[in-house]
């Protein structure tokens, strides 16, 4: 198969799950907004947008043994169609993850349906074709903003995906573009070769990111109301309704956190023993650290990177060429970690950047340009829910002559400034440890982060060492991160005691 017919597979499953995903993420929003009770909307949202935190790696890994079963002793058509409908039911709970955590982050006002309606009573005063022109303007940054953002993202997050397709292909299905082109690659194609053949799923993908970017960069600016606006609530609580949230948020639930686990708890606690006696434990636990510095780098600077730009976008006022040049920086990570890192590669190759090409710069540059769109709305969701109020009203108690007081204020001040951060880098930082494509591409030679490794041995076998291994990694970075946060807050409550 060629690249050209792998690419058109590619854009046509993904425009399809895209499309399917609009309904679910639109009832599961009206379910979550329905919630009475901001920690049962929390709650709600926290379960909604859980699969998409689960690593593509360890997704696919857990699959391919299903993929192997659904396909072993049946026709190519079967095995092809059973292998690719897998892999769009996985794809399609992930993209639905990303729309909801997406149309609960955009602003959603009242002001454009007051508008829309102001308009309509306009229709027969003005001429058919203007009339139609602001109405669909209307709806364009009103009731349709969020559907179509969700919509471009999703479909070029289906697009793109690469960890898992990469682990599931069996007899070349599911059909993938960036894995035909990462094999290429990896076969020692020449990168103006691999450049030349990006040219066309380049082209995808910027057509797919145009009405995510046209409302972006387009969009009147929002007043404050529209901003901080708080969901409104549709109703009270009814069985119906939770039963109907439940149907809808089962499938994910299912195929990306019970199924995994129960499947390999056995394997992963005799692995676990295994390891405690093998003497590559230390060379995994280096491997992992090294993955974990990485992450810790680019998160700092896509963190720094992205508060600039949305202190940008909320300053009003925001002319279009400052939004155009601030959101071309986020052009490189939308495009992807294939198309991005092959782009480094090709740039450390120039002459005046070649004494950079093997050092741990290239990776660190990879990683933080891949995770910034994805830390800009980290920041958003931070800067939303912060509330200055709660924060003031807890440093008033720092008075307080009763330590029992300054201590809880302490503790207040810190869950509303330090661990929020804190929280949020971790997020961050997780996308970046489990990039396979940066790593693999812009590593230095003398250095091998556990990804690559777990990305190469998971191809050959389902040892019970490797899911250990995989596991471990996958809890090293938050246990990092746990230990950063009790000591940040431990350092925080004594400082207010002195």
């Amino acid at each position: 198969m060629t690249l050209n017919e792998s690419m058109i597979c590619s854009l046509t499953r993904s425009l399809l799950i895209a499309s399917i995903a609009i309904w679910p993420v639109a009832m599961v929003v009206a379910r979550i907004d329905a919630s009475p009770i901001v920690r049962s909307r929390r709650l709600r949202l926290l379960l909604a947008v859980f699969p998409f935190f689960l690593p593509e790696l360890l997704i696919g890994f857990n699959y391919r043994l299903t993929a192997t079963q659904l396909t072993s002793g049946t026709s190519p058509l079967t095995a092809a169609i059973c292998t690719e409908g897998l892999y769009a039911l996985l794809m399609l709970c992930r993209c639905t993850a990303v729309g909801v955590a997406l149309s609960m982050l955009l602003p959603r006002g009242n002001s454009a349906d007051e508008s829309l309606h102001s308009w309509v009573l306009l229709r027969n005063r003005m001429e058919s074709a203007t009339w139609w022109a602001g109405w669909l303007r209307l709806r364009i940054f009103g009731a349709w903003q969020a559907p179509l953002v969700a919509w471009s993202v999703m479909a070029l997050i289906a697009f793109q995906e690469f960890e898992t397709a990469a682990l599931m292909q069996i007899d070349r299905h599911p059909i993938s573009w960036s894995v035909w082109l990462f094999d290429a690659h990896a076969a020692r194609l020449p990168l103006w070769d691999s450049w030349r053949m990006m040219a066309g799923p380049l082209l995808c993908e910027l057509v797919m990111l145009g009405p995510a970017m046209y409302v972006l960069l387009m969009r009147p600016t929002a007043d404050g109301r529209d901003l901080n606006c708080d969901h409104g609530l549709n109703g009270g609580p009814s069985v119906r309704k939770s039963v109907r949230f439940a149907a809808l948020l089962t499938p994910g639930i299912v195929l990306f956190v019970l199924w995994p686990l129960i499947h390999n708890a056995f394997p992963i606690v005799r692995g676990g023993m295994l390891m405690l006696d093998n003497a590559t434990l230390r060379q995994s636990l280096v491997q992992i650290l090294t993955s974990t510095g990485f992450a810790i780098g680019a998160t700092v600077m896509s963190m720094g990177i992205a508060l600039r730009i949305c202190i940008a976008f909320n300053s009003s006022p925001v002319t279009i060429a400052s939004r155009v040049f601030w959101v071309s920086l986020l052009l490189p990570g939308l495009l992807g970690s294939l198309v991005l890192s092959l782009g480094l590669l090709a740039m450390f190759q120039l002459p005046l950047m070649r004494g950079l090409y093997d050092t741990w710069f290239p990776m660190l540059l990879g990683q933080t340009l891949a995770v910034l769109p994805f830390a800009v709305a980290v920041m958003l969701l931070l800067m939303r829910v912060s509330d200055p109020a709660a924060l003031h009203s807890a440093k008033l108690l720092a008075v307080s002559e009763e330590s029992r007081i300054r201590r809880q204020m302490a503790a207040i001040r810190w869950r509303l400034t330090t661990g929020r951060w804190l929280l949020g880098g971790l997020i961050i930082a997780h996308r970046c440890f489990w990039d396979v494509t940066v790593a693999s591409i812009l590593r230095p030679v003398q250095v091998e982060p556990v990804i690559t490794r777990l990305y190469n041995e998971m191809h050959y076998g389902r040892t019970e060492a490797l899911m250990s291994l995989a596991i471990l990694a996958a809890l090293t970075p938050p246990a990092i991160a746990a230990a950063a946060m009790l000591l940040s807050r431990l350092a925080t409550i004594q400082t207010s005691l002195r």
